[in-house]
């Protein structure tokens, strides 16, 4: 196996920190476009809407994440065709559930109304941004698919390339039919639908080329693609990552809801300092990724040292970088805040809680890391299982946080969630390097 060096982890990271940090500038744009030519309501229901689909979409981002420790694992052990196989499999179950959701929309967005309890006005709104976005789901749920694939083979300058492609269609695309247009709210949510359409065809072009170099003469096999016993090995270890995505979405969700209930001011402050966190929870995935692709490898080559090493200096790059992103964000809170929004009263109620969203990348940068070790050793139960614990004990904090100390309780029930993950997850670490035969 290729020595694990700083260079190597680099040179996978930095292409997905600069890709991943261009996701949630998207969003970053879709909320500039509202809070400048909008209202708060509207401010509010994107940021519902943004959460609701936090629960719809990233509950599958188990096809990221099973895609990349399956894929790497396959890269270790020298199969390309099980690496290709991966990938067309991945796009199968992904179509799978893209067309349920399509179905089910109605329902979907019936329950999400009411568990995002707010005014009418941010509640139209939402329902409008919803019904928009969800026929993008065939799209965002098979580029799930092919940045996993991608990661998993260290490709992350293919990553980044696919990232740009659907990031800079997105913000061009918004700016036409929010602003130009003066479509608003509708603009942004036809603009993300579209931007992810062309994200994927661009995202599989570079599939095709990569097939090229790994078995030119491949072609889709697909009783053994569908076969049953491979199915539900990747349906047993996608399970538990929905479980635990699903829990975890819907804690992230629990805090906007809290915000909601304190009122639409409160709740569109929350939106625009989420983009702080959402901005530099993306850049470190860079390194949690560089994590996924390199713990994969080392458990597929049955390589103990390698697997440790990745993990301990994976994680050693992703805290100074989280200590620099709120080193940054801090210092420069109010212009960033301004940035956002022109809103006054928001403007203000922002700066009273950004401190807390500016330590924020530091206080949850081992969670993020953690993650991407245990998604690279496919270690599926143990992180199925920490979730469940943390999200369990989580809510009733995150209630007495909030009914105690309002907005500042909200924020600090965030830090518990990321504290509850942190220590489970670690918990956890120990018996599962065990049980990687050691080369040596």
């Amino acid at each position: 196996m290729t020595p694990i060096t700083g260079a190597r982890i680099l040179a996978i990271a930095l292409p997905v920190v600069l890709s991943n940090a261009t996701v949630p500038l998207q969003g970053a744009v879709d909320t500039a476009i509202i809070g400048n030519v909008g209202t708060s309501g509207a401010l509010g229901g994107v940021g519902i809407g943004a959460a609701m689909f936090s629960i719809v979409f990233m509950a599958f981002n188990f096809l990221q994440m099973g895609c990349s420790g399956l894929t790497a694992q396959a890269l270790g052990a020298n199969d390309s065709r099980r690496v290709l196989n991966t990938f067309a499999r991945t796009l199968v179950i992904a179509a799978t559930i893209a067309a349920a959701l399509i179905l089910l929309q109605a329902p979907i967005l019936w329950v999400m109304l009411r568990f995002f309890e707010s005014a009418p006005e941010t509640q139209d709104a939402a329902a409008q941004y919803f019904r928009i976005r969800i026929w993008g789901a065939p799209f965002e749920l098979a580029n799930f698919a092919v940045l996993g694939w991608f990661a998993g083979q260290e490709m992350t300058r293919r990553l980044l390339q696919h990232q740009l492609a659907t990031t800079l269609s997105n913000i061009a695309l918004s700016l036409v039919f929010g602003v130009a247009l003066g479509m608003g709210l509708t603009g942004v949510a036809l603009a993300t639908v579209l931007a992810n359409g062309l994200g994927l065809a661009y995202g599989l072009w570079l599939a095709r080329n990569r097939r090229r170099t790994l078995a030119p003469d491949w072609r889709p096999d697909w009783p053994r693609i569908l076969q049953r016993a491979e199915l539900m090995r990747v349906m047993a270890l996608n399970r538990d990552i929905f479980i635990r995505t699903l829990c975890l979405t819907l804690s992230l969700a629990w805090i906007t809801r809290l915000g909601a209930q304190e009122g639409a001011l409160i709740l569109a402050a929350n939106v625009v300092l989420w983009q702080f966190l959402s901005i530099s929870s993306y850049g470190l995935d860079g390194f949690a990724m560089a994590a996924e692709t390199l713990v994969g490898q080392a458990k597929g080559a049955n390589d103990r040292p390698a697997f440790r090493r990745a993990a301990i200096l994976t994680s050693l790059w992703s805290g100074g970088l989280a200590i620099a992103f709120s080193v940054v964000l801090f210092v420069f809170r109010e212009p960033f805040i301004g940035l956002v929004t022109n809103l006054p009263d928001v403007r203000e109620a922002a700066m009273l809680y950004a401190p807390w969203a500016a330590l924020a990348p530091a206080a949850g940068f081992a969670a993020y890391q953690l993650d991407g070790i245990f998604i690279g050793a496919t270690a599926s139960a143990a992180m199925r299982n920490a979730m469940i614990v943390s999200a369990t004990i989580f809510l009733p904090v995150s209630i007495w946080l909030a009914s105690a100390y309002g907005n500042h309780g909200i924020w600090a029930a965030v830090f518990a969630m990321f504290a509850l993950r942190t220590l489970t997850l670690a918990a956890a670490y120990p018996a599962m390097e065990r049980k990687v035969r050691s080369a040596e």
